[in-house]
Protein backbone atom coordinates (compact mmCIF):
# COMPACT_ATOMS: atom_id res chain seq x y z
CA UNK A 1 0.00 0.00 0.00
CA UNK A 2 1.64 3.22 -1.10
CA UNK A 3 1.20 6.58 0.54
CA UNK A 4 2.09 10.07 -0.55
CA UNK A 5 5.68 10.99 0.21
CA UNK A 6 4.43 14.47 1.08
CA UNK A 7 3.25 13.08 4.42
CA UNK A 8 6.18 10.85 5.31
CA UNK A 9 8.35 11.83 8.27
CA UNK A 10 12.13 12.08 7.97
CA UNK A 11 11.86 12.14 4.18
CA UNK A 12 15.53 12.99 3.73
CA UNK A 13 16.53 9.83 5.59
CA UNK A 14 13.98 7.64 3.82
CA UNK A 15 15.38 8.64 0.43
CA UNK A 16 19.07 7.91 1.06
CA UNK A 17 20.41 6.42 -2.22
CA UNK A 18 20.75 2.65 -2.26
CA UNK A 19 24.49 2.80 -2.95
CA UNK A 20 25.28 5.07 0.01
CA UNK A 21 27.45 3.34 2.64
CA UNK A 22 25.82 3.69 6.06
CA UNK A 23 27.02 3.84 9.65
CA UNK A 24 25.18 2.03 12.43
CA UNK A 25 23.42 5.26 13.40
CA UNK A 26 22.46 5.99 9.79
CA UNK A 27 21.12 2.47 9.32
CA UNK A 28 19.00 2.77 12.44
CA UNK A 29 17.61 6.12 11.35
CA UNK A 30 16.88 4.78 7.87
CA UNK A 31 14.84 1.89 9.29
CA UNK A 32 13.03 4.25 11.65
CA UNK A 33 12.13 6.57 8.77
CA UNK A 34 10.66 3.68 6.78
CA UNK A 35 8.79 2.00 9.64
CA UNK A 36 5.58 4.00 10.08
CA UNK A 37 4.18 7.04 8.30
CA UNK A 38 1.77 9.55 9.79
CA UNK A 39 -1.39 8.89 7.77
CA UNK A 40 -5.07 8.91 8.75
CA UNK A 41 -6.76 5.57 9.31
CA UNK A 42 -9.16 4.40 6.62
CA UNK A 43 -7.25 3.34 3.52
CA UNK A 44 -7.28 -0.44 2.93
CA UNK A 45 -5.04 -2.65 0.80
CA UNK A 46 -5.39 -6.41 0.36
CA UNK A 47 -3.16 -9.21 -0.89
CA UNK A 48 -4.54 -12.60 -1.89
CA UNK A 49 -2.11 -15.41 -2.70
CA UNK A 50 -3.02 -18.77 -4.21
CA UNK A 51 -1.35 -22.00 -5.30
CA UNK A 52 -1.26 -22.55 -9.05
CA UNK A 53 -2.25 -26.08 -10.03
CA UNK A 54 -2.24 -28.12 -13.23
CA UNK A 55 -5.88 -29.14 -13.49
CA UNK A 56 -5.22 -32.48 -15.17
CA UNK A 57 -2.56 -33.46 -12.61
CA UNK A 58 -2.58 -31.65 -9.26
CA UNK A 59 0.67 -33.36 -8.25
CA UNK A 60 2.59 -31.50 -10.99
CA UNK A 61 4.09 -28.02 -10.83
CA UNK A 62 2.89 -25.59 -13.52
CA UNK A 63 5.53 -24.59 -16.11
CA UNK A 64 7.36 -21.45 -15.10
CA UNK A 65 7.12 -19.88 -18.56
CA UNK A 66 3.33 -20.22 -18.54
CA UNK A 67 3.06 -18.66 -15.08
CA UNK A 68 5.41 -15.85 -16.08
CA UNK A 69 3.33 -15.14 -19.17
CA UNK A 70 0.14 -14.90 -17.09
CA UNK A 71 1.82 -12.72 -14.45
CA UNK A 72 3.37 -10.43 -17.07
CA UNK A 73 0.24 -10.09 -19.20
CA UNK A 74 -1.84 -9.23 -16.15
CA UNK A 75 0.79 -7.29 -14.23
CA UNK A 76 -1.70 -4.43 -13.86
CA UNK A 77 -5.29 -5.55 -13.36
CA UNK A 78 -8.52 -3.64 -14.19
CA UNK A 79 -9.11 -2.40 -10.62
CA UNK A 80 -5.48 -1.46 -10.04
CA UNK A 81 -4.20 -4.72 -8.55
CA UNK A 82 -0.83 -6.18 -9.47
CA UNK A 83 0.21 -9.81 -9.97
CA UNK A 84 3.50 -11.24 -8.72
CA UNK A 85 4.94 -14.72 -9.14
CA UNK A 86 6.13 -16.19 -5.85
CA UNK A 87 8.89 -18.79 -5.28
CA UNK A 88 6.79 -21.95 -5.42
CA UNK A 89 4.67 -20.81 -8.35
CA UNK A 90 2.06 -19.12 -6.18
CA UNK A 91 0.43 -16.10 -7.79
CA UNK A 92 -0.26 -13.16 -5.51
CA UNK A 93 -2.67 -10.35 -6.31
CA UNK A 94 -1.87 -7.12 -4.45
CA UNK A 95 -4.55 -4.47 -4.58
CA UNK A 96 -4.11 -0.77 -4.99
CA UNK A 97 -4.83 1.23 -1.82
CA UNK A 98 -8.58 1.89 -1.62
CA UNK A 99 -10.38 4.60 0.37
CA UNK A 100 -12.65 2.18 2.23
CA UNK A 101 -13.13 -1.48 2.99
CA UNK A 102 -16.15 -2.12 0.75
CA UNK A 103 -14.32 -0.72 -2.28
CA UNK A 104 -11.20 -2.74 -1.49
CA UNK A 105 -13.18 -5.98 -1.26
CA UNK A 106 -15.08 -5.31 -4.47
CA UNK A 107 -11.91 -4.42 -6.38
CA UNK A 108 -10.02 -7.48 -5.17
CA UNK A 109 -12.87 -9.82 -6.05
CA UNK A 110 -12.95 -8.39 -9.59
CA UNK A 111 -9.17 -8.51 -10.05
CA UNK A 112 -8.84 -12.07 -8.72
CA UNK A 113 -11.59 -13.18 -11.11
CA UNK A 114 -9.44 -11.94 -14.00
CA UNK A 115 -6.43 -13.89 -12.71
CA UNK A 116 -8.45 -17.05 -12.21
CA UNK A 117 -9.83 -16.81 -15.76
CA UNK A 118 -6.36 -16.23 -17.23
CA UNK A 119 -5.02 -19.31 -15.46
CA UNK A 120 -8.00 -21.40 -16.58
CA UNK A 121 -7.19 -20.57 -20.21
CA UNK A 122 -3.83 -22.27 -19.63
CA UNK A 123 -5.37 -25.34 -17.99
CA UNK A 124 -4.40 -24.13 -14.54
CA UNK A 125 -6.33 -23.56 -11.34
CA UNK A 126 -5.79 -21.15 -8.44
CA UNK A 127 -6.27 -22.86 -5.09
CA UNK A 128 -6.83 -20.64 -2.05
CA UNK A 129 -5.57 -22.59 0.95
CA UNK A 130 -2.95 -21.65 3.53
CA UNK A 131 -0.71 -24.54 2.48
CA UNK A 132 -0.41 -26.81 -0.54
CA UNK A 133 -2.08 -30.00 0.71
CA UNK A 134 -0.59 -32.28 -1.96
CA UNK A 135 2.81 -31.31 -3.38
CA UNK A 136 6.19 -31.13 -1.63
CA UNK A 137 7.88 -27.71 -1.59
CA UNK A 138 9.60 -27.03 -4.90
CA UNK A 139 10.91 -23.72 -6.13
CA UNK A 140 9.43 -22.86 -9.53
CA UNK A 141 10.56 -19.24 -9.84
CA UNK A 142 14.26 -19.23 -10.85
CA UNK A 143 14.81 -15.63 -9.74
CA UNK A 144 18.20 -14.90 -8.21
CA UNK A 145 16.75 -13.56 -4.96
CA UNK A 146 14.63 -16.65 -4.39
CA UNK A 147 17.51 -18.98 -5.27
CA UNK A 148 19.70 -17.19 -2.72
CA UNK A 149 17.01 -17.29 -0.04
CA UNK A 150 16.46 -21.00 -0.67
CA UNK A 151 20.20 -21.63 -0.29
CA UNK A 152 20.41 -19.62 2.93
CA UNK A 153 17.44 -21.31 4.59
CA UNK A 154 18.67 -24.75 3.45
CA UNK A 155 21.96 -24.08 5.23
CA UNK A 156 20.26 -22.76 8.38
CA UNK A 157 19.83 -25.85 10.53
CA UNK A 158 17.78 -23.91 13.08
CA UNK A 159 14.91 -23.45 10.61
CA UNK A 160 14.48 -27.26 10.32
CA UNK A 161 13.20 -27.19 6.75
CA UNK A 162 10.62 -24.50 7.44
CA UNK A 163 12.31 -22.16 4.95
CA UNK A 164 11.45 -24.28 1.93
CA UNK A 165 7.90 -24.79 3.20
CA UNK A 166 7.21 -21.11 3.79
CA UNK A 167 8.68 -20.10 0.42
CA UNK A 168 7.10 -22.73 -1.79
CA UNK A 169 4.13 -24.33 -0.02
CA UNK A 170 2.26 -21.55 1.79
CA UNK A 171 -0.21 -18.87 0.73
CA UNK A 172 -1.48 -15.93 2.74
CA UNK A 173 -4.16 -13.30 2.95
CA UNK A 174 -2.61 -9.98 3.91
CA UNK A 175 -4.42 -6.88 5.10
CA UNK A 176 -2.64 -3.52 4.82
CA UNK A 177 -3.84 -0.65 6.98
CA UNK A 178 -2.57 2.83 7.73
CA UNK A 179 -0.49 3.41 10.84
CA UNK A 180 -2.55 6.42 11.93
CA UNK A 181 -1.12 9.51 13.58
CA UNK A 182 2.06 9.28 15.64
CA UNK A 183 0.14 9.25 18.90
CA UNK A 184 -1.76 6.17 17.65
CA UNK A 185 1.23 4.09 16.57
CA UNK A 186 1.89 2.29 19.83
CA UNK A 187 -1.78 1.38 20.37
CA UNK A 188 -2.33 0.31 16.77
CA UNK A 189 0.73 -1.90 16.57
CA UNK A 190 -0.14 -3.36 19.95
CA UNK A 191 -3.73 -4.01 18.87
CA UNK A 192 -2.59 -5.67 15.64
CA UNK A 193 -0.08 -7.90 17.40
CA UNK A 194 -2.59 -8.80 20.10
CA UNK A 195 -5.16 -9.78 17.48
CA UNK A 196 -2.69 -11.76 15.37
CA UNK A 197 -3.30 -15.11 17.14
CA UNK A 198 -7.05 -14.61 16.88
CA UNK A 199 -6.76 -13.88 13.16
CA UNK A 200 -4.59 -16.97 12.69
CA UNK A 201 -7.18 -19.08 14.50
CA UNK A 202 -10.02 -17.61 12.45
CA UNK A 203 -8.26 -18.01 9.09
CA UNK A 204 -6.24 -21.19 9.51
CA UNK A 205 -6.79 -23.49 6.53
CA UNK A 206 -3.57 -25.46 6.30
CA UNK A 207 -3.79 -28.66 8.30
CA UNK A 208 -2.64 -30.72 5.31
CA UNK A 209 0.85 -30.32 3.86
CA UNK A 210 2.61 -32.55 1.30
CA UNK A 211 -0.29 -35.00 1.34
CA UNK A 212 -0.27 -35.57 5.08
CA UNK A 213 -2.29 -34.40 8.04
CA UNK A 214 0.09 -32.32 10.18
CA UNK A 215 -2.28 -32.07 13.14
CA UNK A 216 -1.84 -28.28 13.08
CA UNK A 217 -4.66 -25.86 12.37
CA UNK A 218 -2.24 -23.59 10.49
CA UNK A 219 0.82 -25.40 9.20
CA UNK A 220 1.50 -22.16 7.31
CA UNK A 221 1.89 -20.19 10.52
CA UNK A 222 3.93 -23.01 12.03
CA UNK A 223 6.36 -22.81 9.10
CA UNK A 224 6.73 -19.04 9.30
CA UNK A 225 7.22 -19.01 13.07
CA UNK A 226 9.79 -21.79 12.59
CA UNK A 227 12.10 -19.24 10.99
CA UNK A 228 12.99 -17.95 14.45
CA UNK A 229 11.96 -15.18 16.80
CA UNK A 230 14.15 -12.45 15.31
CA UNK A 231 12.96 -13.16 11.78
CA UNK A 232 9.30 -13.97 12.36
CA UNK A 233 8.37 -13.19 15.95
CA UNK A 234 6.25 -10.29 17.15
CA UNK A 235 7.91 -7.03 18.14
CA UNK A 236 8.66 -6.26 21.79
CA UNK A 237 8.75 -2.83 23.46
CA UNK A 238 5.58 -1.48 21.91
CA UNK A 239 5.86 1.84 23.71
CA UNK A 240 8.06 2.71 20.72
CA UNK A 241 7.32 0.28 17.87
CA UNK A 242 9.49 2.24 15.46
CA UNK A 243 12.56 1.73 17.64
CA UNK A 244 11.60 -1.92 18.18
CA UNK A 245 11.51 -2.40 14.41
CA UNK A 246 14.89 -0.73 13.96
CA UNK A 247 16.42 -2.94 16.65
CA UNK A 248 14.89 -6.05 15.06
CA UNK A 249 16.41 -5.16 11.68
CA UNK A 250 19.85 -4.67 13.20
CA UNK A 251 19.79 -7.85 15.30
CA UNK A 252 18.42 -10.30 12.73
CA UNK A 253 20.86 -12.35 10.70
CA UNK A 254 21.57 -11.20 7.16
CA UNK A 255 20.14 -13.49 4.47
CA UNK A 256 21.22 -11.72 1.27
CA UNK A 257 24.47 -9.94 0.38
CA UNK A 258 25.51 -8.15 -2.81
CA UNK A 259 26.93 -10.19 -5.68
CA UNK A 260 28.44 -8.84 -8.87
CA UNK A 261 27.14 -7.60 -11.17
CA UNK A 262 24.28 -5.97 -9.29
CA UNK A 263 22.80 -9.19 -7.97
CA UNK A 264 22.45 -10.93 -4.62
CA UNK A 265 23.76 -14.14 -3.07
CA UNK A 266 23.12 -16.07 0.11
CA UNK A 267 25.15 -14.73 3.03
CA UNK A 268 28.03 -17.13 3.64
CA UNK A 269 28.34 -16.31 7.35
CA UNK A 270 25.80 -16.16 10.18
CA UNK A 271 26.05 -12.47 11.01
CA UNK A 272 23.58 -9.79 12.02
CA UNK A 273 23.13 -6.54 10.13
CA UNK A 274 24.70 -4.77 13.11
CA UNK A 275 27.80 -6.97 12.85
CA UNK A 276 28.03 -6.40 9.11
CA UNK A 277 27.90 -2.63 9.48
CA UNK A 278 30.42 -2.44 12.31
CA UNK A 279 32.85 -5.08 10.96
CA UNK A 280 32.33 -5.88 7.25
CA UNK A 281 35.22 -8.36 7.02
CA UNK A 282 35.14 -9.89 3.50
CA UNK A 283 31.68 -8.48 2.72
CA UNK A 284 31.51 -5.06 1.06
CA UNK A 285 30.54 -2.19 3.38
CA UNK A 286 26.80 -2.20 4.04
CA UNK A 287 24.76 0.32 2.09
CA UNK A 288 21.30 1.82 2.39
CA UNK A 289 20.16 -0.68 -0.24
CA UNK A 290 21.41 -3.53 1.94
CA UNK A 291 19.44 -2.16 4.88
CA UNK A 292 16.28 -1.94 2.78
CA UNK A 293 16.86 -5.50 1.55
CA UNK A 294 17.23 -6.71 5.13
CA UNK A 295 13.73 -5.42 5.89
CA UNK A 296 12.29 -7.59 3.10
CA UNK A 297 13.66 -10.72 4.82
CA UNK A 298 11.87 -10.05 8.13
CA UNK A 299 8.45 -11.69 8.47
CA UNK A 300 6.76 -10.82 11.78
CA UNK A 301 2.99 -11.30 12.09
CA UNK A 302 2.67 -7.51 11.80
CA UNK A 303 5.32 -5.89 9.62
CA UNK A 304 5.97 -2.15 9.60
CA UNK A 305 6.23 -0.90 6.02
CA UNK A 306 5.15 2.70 6.49
CA UNK A 307 1.75 1.11 7.06
CA UNK A 308 0.75 -1.99 9.04
CA UNK A 309 1.03 -5.21 7.06
CA UNK A 310 -0.95 -7.97 8.79
CA UNK A 311 0.81 -11.19 7.75
CA UNK A 312 -0.78 -13.64 10.20
CA UNK A 313 -3.67 -14.95 8.07
CA UNK A 314 -3.96 -18.08 5.96
CA UNK A 315 -5.70 -17.45 2.68
CA UNK A 316 -9.14 -19.03 2.49
CA UNK A 317 -11.50 -20.07 -0.32
CA UNK A 318 -13.35 -17.21 -2.01
CA UNK A 319 -16.47 -17.85 0.06
CA UNK A 320 -14.57 -16.82 3.20
CA UNK A 321 -11.53 -14.64 2.68
CA UNK A 322 -13.49 -11.39 2.11
CA UNK A 323 -15.28 -11.84 5.46
CA UNK A 324 -12.05 -12.51 7.33
CA UNK A 325 -10.33 -9.55 5.67
CA UNK A 326 -13.29 -7.37 6.62
CA UNK A 327 -13.14 -8.49 10.24
CA UNK A 328 -9.42 -7.80 10.49
CA UNK A 329 -10.03 -4.31 9.10
CA UNK A 330 -12.95 -3.28 11.30
CA UNK A 331 -11.30 -4.70 14.41
CA UNK A 332 -8.32 -2.47 13.68
CA UNK A 333 -10.02 0.64 12.32
CA UNK A 334 -13.53 0.93 13.81
CA UNK A 335 -13.19 2.79 17.11
CA UNK A 336 -16.66 1.72 18.25
CA UNK A 337 -15.36 -1.86 18.47
CA UNK A 338 -12.21 -1.05 20.44
CA UNK A 339 -13.60 -1.88 23.92
CA UNK A 340 -14.39 -5.49 23.00
CA UNK A 341 -11.51 -5.85 20.53
CA UNK A 342 -8.84 -4.57 22.91
CA UNK A 343 -10.11 -6.84 25.67
CA UNK A 344 -9.89 -9.78 23.27
CA UNK A 345 -6.42 -8.76 22.08
CA UNK A 346 -5.16 -8.62 25.65
CA UNK A 347 -6.40 -12.18 26.22
CA UNK A 348 -5.08 -13.65 22.98
CA UNK A 349 -1.75 -11.86 22.51
CA UNK A 350 0.21 -14.81 23.92
CA UNK A 351 -1.82 -17.54 22.16
CA UNK A 352 0.14 -17.67 18.88
CA UNK A 353 1.21 -21.29 19.35
CA UNK A 354 -2.28 -22.36 20.42
CA UNK A 355 -3.79 -20.53 17.44
CA UNK A 356 -1.51 -22.29 14.96
CA UNK A 357 -1.99 -25.69 16.56
CA UNK A 358 -5.63 -25.71 17.66
CA UNK A 359 -7.42 -22.74 16.11
CA UNK A 360 -10.75 -21.90 17.71
CA UNK A 361 -10.79 -25.24 19.52
CA UNK A 362 -8.64 -23.37 22.05
CA UNK A 363 -11.14 -22.06 24.64
CA UNK A 364 -9.46 -18.67 25.09
CA UNK A 365 -9.41 -18.01 21.36
CA UNK A 366 -12.96 -19.31 20.93
CA UNK A 367 -14.28 -16.96 23.62
CA UNK A 368 -12.44 -13.99 22.13
CA UNK A 369 -13.66 -14.77 18.61
CA UNK A 370 -17.24 -15.18 19.79
CA UNK A 371 -17.28 -11.84 21.60
CA UNK A 372 -15.65 -9.94 18.72
CA UNK A 373 -17.87 -11.51 16.07
CA UNK A 374 -21.00 -10.75 18.08
CA UNK A 375 -20.13 -7.04 18.13
CA UNK A 376 -18.97 -6.88 14.50
CA UNK A 377 -22.10 -7.95 12.64
CA UNK A 378 -23.20 -4.41 11.83
CA UNK A 379 -19.73 -2.99 11.30
CA UNK A 380 -18.75 -4.95 8.19
CA UNK A 381 -19.88 -4.07 4.65
CA UNK A 382 -23.13 -5.50 3.36
CA UNK A 383 -21.42 -7.83 0.88
CA UNK A 384 -19.85 -9.95 3.67
CA UNK A 385 -22.52 -9.85 6.38
CA UNK A 386 -23.95 -13.28 5.59
CA UNK A 387 -20.50 -14.85 5.67
CA UNK A 388 -19.66 -13.08 8.94
CA UNK A 389 -22.88 -14.42 10.46
CA UNK A 390 -21.86 -17.93 9.41
CA UNK A 391 -18.41 -17.35 10.90
CA UNK A 392 -20.03 -16.37 14.19
CA UNK A 393 -22.05 -19.59 14.22
CA UNK A 394 -18.96 -21.66 13.51
CA UNK A 395 -16.88 -19.85 16.14
CA UNK A 396 -19.47 -20.47 18.86
CA UNK A 397 -18.82 -24.19 18.32
CA UNK A 398 -15.04 -23.78 18.27
CA UNK A 399 -14.94 -24.17 14.50
CA UNK A 400 -13.93 -22.02 11.53
CA UNK A 401 -13.90 -22.17 7.73
CA UNK A 402 -10.58 -23.99 7.93
CA UNK A 403 -12.21 -26.66 10.06
CA UNK A 404 -14.68 -27.29 7.24
CA UNK A 405 -11.80 -27.54 4.76
CA UNK A 406 -9.92 -29.95 7.01
CA UNK A 407 -12.98 -32.16 7.42
CA UNK A 408 -13.28 -32.33 3.64
CA UNK A 409 -9.59 -33.11 3.15
CA UNK A 410 -9.75 -35.87 5.73
CA UNK A 411 -12.93 -37.29 4.27
CA UNK A 412 -12.17 -37.26 0.53
CA UNK A 413 -8.39 -36.94 0.44
CA UNK A 414 -6.21 -33.92 -0.42
CA UNK A 415 -5.75 -34.71 -4.12
CA UNK A 416 -9.49 -35.01 -4.76
CA UNK A 417 -10.28 -31.78 -2.92
CA UNK A 418 -7.43 -29.88 -4.56
CA UNK A 419 -8.54 -30.98 -8.03
CA UNK A 420 -12.07 -29.80 -7.30
CA UNK A 421 -10.78 -26.44 -6.04
CA UNK A 422 -8.58 -26.11 -9.13
CA UNK A 423 -11.67 -26.36 -11.33
CA UNK A 424 -13.74 -23.89 -9.29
Amino acid sequence: MTTSTDHRPVAATAHVPDDAVVSLHEARELVRSLALHDQPVGTVGLEVEGHTVVRRDVTASPPYDVLLEVATRHALLPRGGRVTLEPGGQLEVSSAPHPDLATALDAMEQDTAVVRAALAQQGLGWVLLGADPVRPPRRVNPGERYAAMEAWFSAAAATQGHGATMMCSTAALQVNLQAGSRDQWSARVGRAQGLAPLLTALSGSSTFLEGRDTGWHSARQRAWSGLGELRAGRLPHLADPVEAWAERALEAEVVLVPAAPGGVAAADERRSLRQWITAPRHWPPATAGDVRRQLTTLFPPVRLRGWLELRCLDVLPSRWWPAVAALATVWMDDESLYPVVDEAAARTADRAQAAARSGLADPVLRAAATSCLRESAGAVPEQVRDAVAELADLASDGRSPGTLVTDDLRGRGPAVVMEEMAHA
